[in-house]
């Protein structure tokens, strides 16, 4: 039996991509997918691509940061499937730019569909998966959580779907719903939107890419968080670059703990001792070695 044999899921930004590669390989696999894009075009592409090999696939076109929109899309999978075990939560956009020429509608469009979108989909899905106490839940983050020059606003999103996916995660323990982000890496559209910035980023961070990875690369990760194997896996970041598989660490506070009645003569002590040399790097880091 295939890993999602029997599954039925729904992965919204698949008209191409990244989206479209999760869906291809999650119906590979052996699931039902409904396809999402907010183009009507790309989802059918997305879609008929998937019957073409074979696969079971139904295309659903709309824009997720609606939220009846995502209460519908949800149910979609629903009626045509007969139930929702799965969401890949990947539909997002990018408008690179650095802070003083970034605008307000980018900033706001970004917040819509990256977060509020992202939101409205992960609880229309998770209200439909509790009652059976059953299904898996990807959010799909971005290693710009971390902070990257020219994409300050792309990556506030995706810390707050980051921070939503603990939060969530916490409250579903023990439902039975698993709740988890990936966090990719590929050379897509999106990606060539912010060619002309990446040498900025590399040069100022410890983790460099010279090279993009095909978006497929990302796809046997995010299918394995959908399946019965990761029954074990919830309340995670996990990262895929390449040939580097890792978690992302959760926000932490950072040792040493310094206890004391604080005025402002011992901060400033505290600062030119015991934490000199203790802030924190910028950007996304390497906590461990590779393996």
């Amino acid at each position: 039996m295939k890993p999602l044999s029997g599954k039925r899921i729904v992965i919204t930004g698949a008209g191409g991509g990244l989206g479209a590669a999760y869906a291809s390989h999650a119906a590979s696999l052996g699931a039902a997918v409904i396809v999402n894009d907010i183009d009507p075009q790309a989802a059918n592409g997305t879609a008929e691509t998937i019957v073409a090999a074979g696969g079971q696939a139904i295309a659903h076109a709309g824009d997720i940061s609606n939220w009846d929109f995502a209460e519908t899309l949800m149910d979609s999978c629903i009626d045509h499937f007969g139930g929702l075990d799965g969401l890949i939560n990947n539909a997002g956009i990018l408008r690179p730019a650095l802070i003083a020429d970034i605008t307000e509608r980018d900033v706001r469009r970004m917040v819509e569909i990256n977060l509020v979108g992202t939101i409205a989909c992960a609880r229309a899905a998770a209200i439909r998966m509790r009652q059976p106490g059953r299904g898996s839940i990807v959010n799909v983050a971005s290693g710009s959580q971390a902070g990257d020059i020219g994409l300050g606003a792309y990556g506030a999103t995706k810390a707050g779907v980051a921070a939503f996916t603990f939060s969530m995660a916490m409250e579903l323990r023990d439902s039975g719903v698993r709740v988890n982000a990936l966090s990719p890496l590929a050379e897509t559209a999106m990606a060539k939107q912010n060619a002309h910035l990446m040498a900025m980023q590399s040069a100022s961070r410890d983790v460099r890419y010279t090279k993009l990875p095909d978006p497929g690369i990302n796809a046997p990760v995010a299918c394995y968080l959908l399946s019965d194997e990761a029954d074990q896996v919830h309340g995670q970041v996990v990262r895929i670059a390449g040939r580097q598989l890792s978690f992302v660490t959760h926000p932490t506070i950072a040792a040493p703990v310094i206890e004391g009645d604080w005025t402002f003569e011992t901060v400033a002590h505290c600062f030119a001792t015991v934490l000199k040399g203790r802030q924190q790097k910028l950007g996304l880091t390497f906590s461990g070695q590779l393996s």
